[in-house]
């Protein structure tokens, strides 16, 4: 297992910049704008902002120049979380070991501050390609990926599906597949892909991050499952048992069969990454941080 500290100094560098984009603090109306840091600062293990800045490096391409893009994949996933927590979803009231959003902010206010953080992340992918010169095309193409990633393609459709599911009927395993690699792998894939869309990367480049973040999705979603069902709440730091009437990969196979599944995965992830002229140690760490996380 590769050092998780490495992974740790880069949460540390990447706090800042995604604290950057926020709104101020006291900015007008104040409420709505506390609800949004509230829903982003104050924990998560970033890891796909982190996945971006790795991504930019194995391309042998200037990370610094694309934290607007790390940060705004962030934003997604905190809109994400913010979401799914709701009353009409999940029902959560913990969320990185604090109230989630709606418990502190209300319903209204949490949905508003999630749909802020969302504009806020196309603008910063827009404004992150006007920085860096990028031509009409590519820009057009990292914005039309983070738009499939997050609607009913992507992370919608599969968190669609998976309310489905919430009911306890019985789903096949293609239907499962389904569920996770849209509501987990999706995001992954745009936060390994963004920089070098914009930056114009080789297309093969491109597709071999895609299919290592796809696997890592799904691993990382195998492995949220497994916690769910053995984990503990106060090392996780949100509610557990909230899969206990959905299909997941758990209640479908069993948690062996999930452990044994998340690690193949996580190594074809890394199978992914052979050749790349720049550093991959980075997106290696990120993966095997994946399996063997226990929060």
């Amino acid at each position: 297992m590769r050092d998780t500290s490495v992974l740790e100094q880069e949460r540390l560098k990447i706090e800042a910049e995604i604290d950057r984009w926020l709104p101020d603090p006291g900015d007008y109306p104040e409420t709505i704008h506390e609800a949004i840091r509230y829903s982003v600062v104050g924990g998560g293990k970033r890891l796909r902002p982190i996945m971006a800045v790795a991504a930019t490096r194995a391309l042998e391409l200037d990370p610094s120049v694309m934290m607007r893009c790390a940060s705004a994949v962030e934003y997604v996933h905190c809109c994400s979380l913010v979401l799914d927590d709701l009353p009409s979803m999940d029902d959560a009231s913990v969320r990185r070991g604090r109230p989630t959003t709606h418990r502190a902010f209300g319903v209204a206010t949490a949905i508003l501050a999630a749909d802020a953080l969302l504009m806020h992340a196309f603008k910063l992918v827009a404004d992150n390609g006007v920085e860096v010169g990028a031509d009409g095309e590519n820009m057009a193409a990292a914005i039309r990926d983070l738009a499939t990633a997050v609607g009913s393609y992507g992370m919608v459709g599969g968190q669609h599906v998976d309310l489905e599911t919430a009911s306890g009927k019985s789903i096949d395993p293609e239907t499962l597949e389904y569920i996770q690699t849209r509501k987990t792998g999706s995001l992954f894939v745009v936060a390994a892909t963004v920089a070098g869309t914009l930056l114009g990367a080789p297309p093969n480049r491109l597709e071999a991050l895609r299919s290592y973040a796809m696997k890592l999705g799904f691993g990382y979603q195998i492995v949220d499952d497994i916690l769910d069902a053995t984990g503990d709440p106060r090392t996780v730091g949100k509610d557990l048992g909230k899969d206990g009437k959905k299909a997941t990969f758990v209640t479908l196979h069993g948690v062996e069969s999930a452990r044994t599944a998340a690690s193949e995965l996580l190594e074809a992830a890394n199978t992914a990454l052979d050749g790349f002229p720049g550093d991959v140690s980075l997106l290696r760490a990120i993966a095997d941080h994946c399996l063997t996380r226990n929060s």
